[in-house]
């Protein structure tokens, strides 16, 4: 764990992406989030708000195949 990670025991809750920005992973859907999309919100740390939002196409697992 590094001093600009934001977590419990548990979970990454965020990540200081530079001073004074905090990176959050949105799981909403009302934010564009779901199986085929990540969304991460930049926000103030000084005052709580947000700055801006990104999405990103997420990664396809490969899957296995077992089956010869």
């Amino acid at each position: 764990m590094t001093n600009d990670e934001l977590r419990c025991d548990n979970k990454l809750h965020g990540i200081l992406v530079r001073p004074g920005v905090m990176e959050v992973r949105c799981n909403s859907r009302f934010c564009g989030a779901g199986r085929e999309a990540v969304v991460l919100h930049h926000f103030d740390v000084s005052n709580g708000k947000l700055i801006d939002t990104q999405r990103f196409k997420e990664p396809r697992r490969k899957e296995s195949n077992n089956a010869n």
